[in-house]
């Protein structure tokens, strides 16, 4: 049979001679006392085990959690803005050389939102040896602006007046090129003459090439060339 501490209650065996809990000497039972000391003694050691109580409580629950590794974030990057190329006209290459590349297909689409300018021939001593020529290669994007090759040629060395002056598409350069001592199969006016004047219309995308000719003197020339490829809407 159990039985119970007088002085703060918690159940004890048969066999025990003291309380395990508060310690009271169970050869001093007696009846339940009226000193208002004793009264006050038991709610101080039921106040104590209430204190220790919550104490345990929050030790236990204010643990710190083990910590854990979080993965790291991809870094988020902004998108890089696209580049537009603008044109850039081919190096005056001479008539016995051929071009690096001659293709007929149309160069590709540029924006609307500028007026198209290529610079094709800027050169203010460009020496032609006889019977050669240069040919200043360039490419009109798809555009629905309206294209013309302008500028001038001059002689400033040789005799000058047997200048050529003349444009032609890609395919009639490939077969000009072959036999460049004929007549040049120009969709366009052939100048001749120690200056001209250049005004060529385009008539649409493609690949150009302006070529000053000296096939028809025996001697070296020395010519200046500026030459501009500009599209107004």
């Amino acid at each position: 049979m159990k039985k119970y501490c007088n002085f703060c209650g918690e159940p004890m065996s048969a066999d025990d001679k003291e309380c395990k809990q508060c310690g009271w000497d169970l050869s001093k039972n007696a009846p339940p006392s009226t000193d208002p000391g004793d009264n006050k003694a038991r709610l101080g050691v039921a106040a104590g085990l209430v204190v220790a109580y919550g104490v345990m409580s929050f030790l236990i629950q204010g643990t710190p959690a083990e910590a854990r590794a979080e993965p790291a974030r991809a870094t988020q990057y902004a998108d890089a803005p696209e580049v537009t190329a603008a044109p850039v006209s081919e190096p005056t290459m001479a008539i016995g050389t051929l071009p690096q590349s001659v293709s007929s297909a149309p160069a590709a689409s540029t924006a609307s939102s500028a007026l198209i300018s290529i610079k094709v021939a800027d050169t203010k001593g460009a020496s032609i040896q006889s019977r050669d020529a240069l040919q200043y290669k360039f490419e009109v994007p798809e555009t629905d602006q309206k294209c013309r090759l302008v500028g001038s040629t001059k002689g400033i060395g040789g005799f000058g007046r047997n200048i050529e002056v003349f444009l032609l598409t890609d395919d009639d350069y490939v077969f000009w090129h072959a036999n460049p001592a004929a007549i040049a199969p120009s969709q366009w006016e052939t100048f001749r003459g120690s200056e001209t004047t250049l005004n060529y219309a385009l008539p649409g995308p493609g690949t150009y090439h302006f070529v000053v000719s000296n096939q028809m003197s025996p001697t070296p020339q020395t010519v200046a060339v500026k030459a501009q490829v500009k599209c107004v809407r």
